[in-house]
């Protein structure tokens, strides 16, 4: 008998993930009774019996009610009310969270799965991962683990991905510079390995050309996604020749928006009298900068939240394959670092 062919037939007579049934046959106690008796029922009516390996170690181990949660960075307030929101959900579902942070590091993704394997965790949430495709599905498939990724996407139907259309919210954020006379507009594009960047430039992108208009490369500098990784950005592109420089600028996030700021205020230049500015991520401190920053408001906690509530239902068998694939809108909020261009 094949195995594999028969594990696969099974998951789809049951409505369940190949890892689900996997994690059954190696008499995983992660698996409900419910969904285990479901899995059960299908290979019956499939008049095949479920293979079983006798594995110790499953044998032993019980469901601890932990989820792990990779992080780039504890100290972005970004990722500390995507971490707030799993934590509260946990809470009421009775589950603990053990948090990994990585540091904007692939290297560092990499050693937090060794690490992982030392706990024994009931699911994995990974938040903007910079790991390849190839390696994100290696770790799956080696785990077998329950997975959420939040702000990246992979096309695999065991693993659920929630992300935000950062591509309309970026439309609509680009679309309001040019309402006001905007032509010349920049982006200060965050890291080289985030898709996600990729997604927002693209956003521009669409916009400007609906108008006539094409995003300059030299007005797209990459940077780290903190204050002083803006603030650098943001004085090379004022190195320019003051006649080319952008007469608005769009940021990856709040942090990077932030440090632009405190760089056009260093050249003796005012926001948003010279230079218009759009953040992303709506954290609290966009709010009390000076200006309060115009800044797109993805649901932080509600992406947390959602993403402990997934790994659950994985757990339980309450988890449906068309439900792999969330994206959640990021309306712009509208403060006072935009402003009609003064070229205009």
């Amino acid at each position: 008998m094949n195995i594999k062919i028969t594990l696969k037939k099974i998951a789809q007579e049951a409505g369940v993930s190949q890892a689900t049934v996997s994690r059954i046959v190696n008499q995983n106690t992660n698996v409900s009774p419910e969904l285990t008796e479901k899995v059960e029922a299908a290979a019956r009516k499939l008049g095949v019996e479920l293979p079983r390996e006798h594995n110790n170690i499953s044998q032993t181990h019980e469901r601890c009610h932990v989820v792990g949660i990779l992080l780039s960075d504890l100290s972005n307030p970004y990722f500390q009310e995507i971490l707030k929101g799993v934590v509260d959900e946990a809470k009421l579902l009775d589950y603990g969270v053990q948090v990994f942070e990585t540091y904007e590091d692939p290297r560092s993704e990499e050693e937090s799965f060794q690490h992982i394997g030392r706990f024994n965790l009931d699911g994995v949430i990974m938040c903007a991962s910079r790991l390849s495709r190839y390696r994100l599905l290696n770790f799956y498939q080696k785990t077998q683990l329950p997975m959420v990724l939040v702000n990246r996407y992979i096309k695999n139907s065991n693993i659920c991905s929630i992300l935000i259309d950062y591509e309309k919210a970026m439309i609509q954020a680009t679309a309001h510079l040019i309402a006001l006379g905007h032509k010349r507009i920049g982006f200060l594009a965050g890291p080289a390995s985030s898709e996600s960047a990729k997604v927002r430039m693209n956003g521009i992108r669409i916009a400007m050309e609906r108008d006539g208009l094409e995003l300059d490369e030299e007005y797209c500098p990459r940077c780290f996604p903190t204050i002083e990784g803006g603030f650098q950005a943001m004085t090379s592109l004022l190195s320019i020749t003051k006649n080319r420089q952008p007469t608005a600028i769009l940021a990856y996030n709040d942090l990077i928006a932030i440090g632009a700021l405190r760089a056009v205020r260093s050249r003796g230049l005012r926001i948003p009298e010279d230079i218009s500015l759009i953040g992303i991520d709506n954290i609290e401190m966009a709010s009390h900068s000076n200006p309060p920053l115009t800044t797109i408001s993805p649901p932080k906690k509600q992406m947390g939240s959602l993403a402990m509530r997934t790994i659950y239902r994985m757990n339980t068998g309450d988890y449906e394959h068309s439900e792999g694939y969330i994206e959640l809108d990021a309306p712009l909020t509208l403060r006072s670092s935009t402003t009609v261009c003064a070229e205009r």
